[in-house]
C-alpha cells in the first residue's frame, strides 16, 4: 500500500548557506564537521572573452572579472553602458572558456603582443555590437573549427611561423592563475575548468571539464586534438592521474542541442563504459539555451510533464519538432530522463557481477553566460545573454525569446573548499534549479509502513539516509522517499517525484508521481513517499522534481513594456521556476 505523508516543518540550518572563516590549523574551514552537510551556490558554465563567440558578440571581460561578478563586483556589458551586478553573490564558480580557440584568441586578441595579419585583423575589426559582423566571426571563424563532420584546427595555426601550441598553452597557464588567484577557500572557491566543445555536424555533444585542484593536464583537452567523447576520456585518463593529484569531471551539457547522440552506451566497449562512468558522473539539466530534463510529443505545452523552457538551434528545428514525432523520438535519446533510463538498460546488459551503470548521473543548472556574469539568473534582470549581454536593446533580447537566464547548481558539502565540493560533485549530492535557490534535500532511508522514525521531523538525523546521487544496496523492501525544500522568494506550489525502471522485457517505464500539491502556496513542505510499486528484481532511479507558484517570465516583462506581445510567439507567458534534486538509484 502507498504511504504517504506530508508535514511543513521548521527546516534544519543545514538548509541555509554557511559563509565559513578558515581555521586556525588552515586544514579546515571553522565549524567543519566531516559529517555536516552546509548548501553551496554556484556556476559550472560560464565565458568570458577567451571564448571566440563571446568575444565576437562584444564581450570584454576575462576570468578575473567574471570571478569578481560572481563574488558580488559590478561588470560592464558588451554594450559598454549596462552595468550588472548580482544580488546574491555566488559560493563557487568555474569559467569554462572554449579550448579550441585559446591558440587563436592568445595569438590575435589576449596576448600582449597580438599577430598583425589578415586573420587577426579579421577577428579583432568583427567583434563587438554590430550583429552581422558578429555573426560573421561565429560563422566564419569558430564554426569551421567545431561544427564539421570533423574538427580542424584554425587556419591562423597553418600559417607559417605561427605558434599555435604554445599560444594555447600560455592561455591555458593564465587561466589557471585567474583561478587560483581568485580560490579564496571557506569563502569562494574558483575552479579550474574549460570546455570541450565538440559539436559534429553542428550537434552539442559539448563536456565541461572541472577539475578538482591546483593539477590539471599539461593543456586545456580540446575537441580538435581529441575529436570524440573516448578520445576525450582516454586524454583525461593519460593526463590527470590520481596518484599525480590530479582528478577531473567531465559534465555533459546543453544535451537538448545534442541531436539524440553523445550518450551511445548500446555500442560501447567495456574500455569505454568503464571511462564514461568514471568521469562523466553529472549532467547539466538547465541553462540558459534551455531545458535538458525530457521532451515529448506535447513539449510545445508548457504547462505539461516536458513543456518546461524548450529551445531547439535553429528555428526549422523547433518546426520539425511540432510535426515530427520521429524527430521528438530521436532528440529524446540525449535528454537526461531517457539517458538515466537507458543506463538502466545498459546496466542489465552488462550481464556480469561486477556490472555498472556508465550513465549514472547527477544533476547541475548552470548559465552558459557569454557575458562574463556568473550566476545572473533573475528573471527581472535578465539582458540577454545568448550574445555577450545584449543591454538595454530589448528587441535584440526577443530574437532569443526560448532562451532563458540559465540555472544553478547547489552543492551539498561539509565546507566550501575545492576540495570539498569537488567530493560533493563525485558523489553526485548536488542538485540543479532553473535559476532559483530553492534549497531542497532528497533523501531515502529503511523505515517501514510499521515505524522507524519520522523522516519528516525536525530533529531527523539525514545523515542515517542514502541522500541523493546515492545508490540503495540490495532490498527486498521499498524504501521511503523523503522531499524537503524551502522556498526561495516564490511560495512553493508542487512536489512530484520521476521514477524510471524497466518492464519484464526491459523496456522504459517512467512515471511522474505528484506527492504534495501546495495549491495556496507553502514557504516550506516535507514530503515523505513510498513506492507501491517496487520491484526487488528491476533497476530503479527517481529523482524529486519541486516547483514554484508561477511568476513574471522575463519575456512578458520584455513584451508588455514594448507593447508587442502579439507578434512574439512564445513571449507572453509566466513561468514556474524548479530545483531536480539529483537521483538516488536501486540497482540490483
Amino acid at each position: 500500500m502507498k504511504r504517504t505523508t506530508l508535514a511543513v516543518c521548521t527546516l534544519a540550518a543545514s538548509l541555509a548557506g554557511s559563509h565559513m572563516a578558515l581555521a586556525a590549523s588552515d586544514e579546515h574551514c571553522a565549524g567543519y564537521t566531516a559529517d555536516a552537510r552546509n548548501l553551496y551556490w554556484g556556476d559550472l558554465h560560464v565565458h568570458t572573452a577567451w571564448s571566440m563567440d563571446a568575444w565576437a558578440f562584444g564581450t570584454t571581460a576575462n576570468p578575473a572579472d567574471a570571478f569578481a561578478f560572481a563574488r558580488g563586483a559590478e561588470i560592464t556589458l558588451a554594450d559598454g553602458v549596462t552595468r550588472k551586478q548580482l544580488r546574491r553573490p555566488l559560493d563557487f564558480a568555474a569559467i569554462t572558456d572554449h579550448a579550441e580557440t585559446f591558440d587563436v584568441m592568445q595569438l590575435c586578441t589576449a596576448g600582449p603582443e597580438q599577430l598583425d595579419n589578415p586573420y587577426c585583423r579579421g577577428l579583432r575589426e568583427g567583434a563587438g555590437t554590430d550583429l552581422a559582423k558578429s555573426r560573421n566571426i561565429f560563422v566564419n571563424y569558430l564554426l569551421p573549427v567545431i561544427a564539421g563532420e570533423t574538427p580542424a584546427l584554425p587556419s591562423l595555426c597553418e600559417e607559417e611561423g605561427v605558434d599555435c601550441d604554445a599560444a594555447r598553452e600560455t592561455l591555458w597557464q593564465q587561466s589557471q592563475a585567474h583561478a587560483n588567484k581568485a580560490d579564496d577557500p571557506c569563502a569562494f572557491t574558483a575552479f579550474i575548468a574549460n570546455e570541450w566543445s565538440a559539436t559534429p555536424n553542428n550537434a552539442h555533444w559539448h563536456r565541461n571539464l572541472i577539475f578538482a585542484g591546483k593539477q590539471v593536464t599539461p593543456t586545456a583537452v580540446d575537441y580538435v586534438r581529441y575529436s570524440s567523447p573516448l578520445k576525450l576520456w582516454q586524454a583525461l585518463d593519460e593526463q590527470c592521474r590520481e596518484e599525480d593529484g590530479c582528478d577531473v569531471v567531465a559534465i555533459p551539457h546543453n544535451t537538448n542541442f545534442a541531436e539524440g547522440g553523445g550518450f551511445d552506451v548500446e555500442s560501447e566497449d567495456n574500455n569505454a563504459l568503464n571511462l564514461r562512468a568514471h568521469y562523466e558522473r553529472l549532467v547539466e539539466l538547465h541553462q540558459s539555451k534551455g531545458n535538458s530534463e525530457c521532451i515529448a510529443e506535447n513539449w510545445d505545452d508548457a504547462d505539461s510533464d516536458c513543456g518546461f523552457e524548450k529551445a531547439f538551434p535553429r528555428p526549422a528545428d523547433k518546426q520539425r519538432a511540432l510535426e515530427d514525432p520521429g524527430y521528438v523520438a530521436q532528440l529524446n535519446r540525449s535528454y537526461v530522463r531517457n539517458i538515466l533510463s537507458r543506463g538502466l538498460q545498459a546496466y542489465i546488459a552488462s550481464g556480469n557481477e561486477d556490472r555498472s551503470n556508465p550513465l549514472q548521473l547527477g544533476f547541475v543548472g548552470s548559465t552558459d553566460a557569454h557575458a562574463a556574469t556568473p550566476g545572473d539568473t533573475e528573471e527581472d534582470s535578465y539582458t540577454g545573454d545568448a550574445w555577450g549581454g545584449g543591454g538595454k536593446d530589448l528587441n535584440r533580447i526577443m530574437q532569443r525569446v526560448d532562451y532563458n537566464p540559465g540555472g544553478l547548481v547547489g552543492i551539498w558539502a561539509p565546507e566550501n573548499t575545492r576540495a570539498s565540493l569537488f567530493a560533493a560533485l563525485k558523489r553526485r549530492e548536488t542538485y540543479a534549479t532553473s535559476g532559483t535557490r530553492i534549497a531542497l534535500r532528497f533523501s531515502a532511508d529503511d523505515a517501514s509502513e510499521a515505524g522507524g522514525p519520522d523522516s519528516c521531523a525536525a530533529n531527523y538525523d539525514y545523515s542515517t539516509a542514502t541522500a541523493m546521487g546515492g545508490t540503495l544496496s540490495g532490498r527486498q523492501a521499498p524504501p521511503r522517499l523523503t522531499v524537503l525544500a524551502n522556498m526561495d522568494r516564490t511560495p512553493l506550489e508542487r512536489v512530484e517525484i520521476i521514477k524510471g525502471t524497466l518492464d519484464a522485457d526491459g523496456e522504459i517505464v517512467q512515471q511522474v508521481i505528484p506527492i504534495a500539491q501546495l495549491a495556496q502556496g507553502a514557504p516550506s513542505t516535507c514530503t515523505s513517499w513510498t513506492d507501491p510499486d517496487f520491484d526487488p528484481a528491476q533497476p530503479a532511479y527517481w529523482y524529486a522534481r519541486v516547483k514554484e507558484q508561477p511568476t513574471l517570465r522575463w519575456s512578458k516583462r520584455f513584451c508588455e513594456s514594448l507593447e508587442n506581445c502579439a507578434e512574439v510567439p512564445g513571449a507572453d507567458r509566466m513561468v514556474q521556476e524548479t530545483a531536480w534534486s539529483s537521483p538516488i538509484w536501486y540497482l540490483p
